[in-house]
């Protein structure tokens, strides 16, 4: 049933996609174009749908396709094109490059602009205002800032009143993390074509038998617990994992079931016939985590730490253009002239350095502001 709230839906579409070398609104995902998908979910809930961004390029696609009122404005020019022209006072506004959009999200995000003047979602201390609803009394402000230079979207902020949601508000909203996933780079639209688009960092830890990759696990879970940060893990096994004989759950895979599942004080047990895609069990476990070691998985799309043995030379290890970090039992001055200027190199011994490196890559305080 179509639940429409009084708001106009703007998608913003005027970037030039530098570093996909393509334009993004147009990527293929499920058989339909990113911008297709979202005007299709969000024409579900909002009685107005805008395209912000060349009407040559989009024409037919919206509602209304409108131009940029300052050319190369960038992000906040579309929201100022938005406001202008949008028929409803409320404007939720959508980056075009969002595989996971969601109406039910959007409009409680639009919502909640009541007795506000904008309503931004800030999840893991990052704003989010390209996923984000403003009323036509952010448009002064706007006006204001983009006339004397300004670029950055959030800097109007400060002058308008602003409702964040954070975790504990979109919490009850299924895979609320999952919304905020876009797409940047070819390896962004890789990793979304494997069914890859954790919310949260997922790290591979790779190498040969014996490596040493669970140790190293261990040791980067206690130095990072140490920091406070909560870490989930996922190890992978090339041998058969089977239900206990005679449990309840077994005895209904052999009368049938396609899948099974146990749940308890203990926690969620779940067994199926097929090995479950990695991008599915990414998504189980990022609910409340800051990131996720994968034991495994040794050609998925992830960024990895990749273990060597001490005669290793870098073909023997693999390396490619997801390898962030070598870990080596041999001195790292052996390897560095044979690495990539991007990979770094550390000894087994040097986990509290490893850990550091994950936290200043991936949860590092960069970009917080909320």
């Amino acid at each position: 049933m179509k639940q429409e709230t009084m708001a106009s839906a703007v998608i913003l579409a005027g970037g030039k996609s530098t570093r996909m070398g393509e334009n993004k609104a147009f990527l293929r995902f499920d058989g339909h174009t990113l911008i297709e998908r979202e005007i299709k979910t969000l024409k579900r809930v909002f009685p107005e749908v805008i395209i912000a961004g060349d009407p040559e390029l989009y024409k037919g696609l919206a509602d209304r396709v409108v131009q940029d009122i300052i050319p190369g404005a960038g992000p906040l020019g579309g929201i100022q094109a938005g406001l202008t022209c949008a028929a409803n006072d409320v404007v939720f506004v959508a980056a075009c490059d969002l595989p996971y959009v969601d109406g039910e999200m959007a409009v409680f995000i639009a919502e909640k602009t009541r007795g506000f003047d904008a309503a931004v979602p800030c999840i893991g201390g990052r704003l989010q205002p390209l996923f984000a609803a403003y009323r036509k009394t952010c448009l002064g402000p706007v006006n204001r800032y983009l006339e004397s230079g300004g670029r950055r979207v959030v800097s109007f902020l400060g002058e308008v009143r602003v409702r964040y949601l954070t975790e504990l508000d979109l919490a009850a909203l299924p895979q609320y993390r999952r919304v905020f996933v876009n797409v940047n780079t070819p390896r962004d639209v890789e990793r979304l074509h494997q069914g890859i688009s954790a919310a949260v960092p997922a790290v591979g830890v790779v190498g040969p038998s014996r490596a040493g990759k669970t140790t190293l696990i261990e040791g980067l879970l206690k130095e990072l617990s140490a920091a406070g940060y909560r870490v989930a893990t996922l190890k992978h096994t090339g041998h058969e994992v089977k239900d206990v004989p005679g449990k309840d759950t077994e005895r209904f895979a052999r009368a049938g079931a396609v899948k099974t599942a146990l749940v308890g004080p203990g926690g969620f047990y779940q067994f199926q016939r097929e090995e479950p895609r990695l991008g599915l069990l990414l998504g189980i476990l990022e609910e409340d985590v800051d990131l996720i070691l994968v034991e495994g998985y040794k050609y998925a799309s992830l960024p990895k730490l990749r273990l060597m043995h001490g005669g290793e030379q870098g073909r023997e290890a693999e390396i490619d253009d997801w390898t962030v970090a070598i870990v080596s039992a041999a001195p790292t001055s052996v390897l560095e002239h044979i690495l990539p200027e991007y990979v770094r190199c550390f000894t087994r011994d040097e986990v509290p350095q490893i850990s550091a490196f994950l936290i200043d890559r991936f949860l590092g305080e960069g970009g917080r502001n909320c």
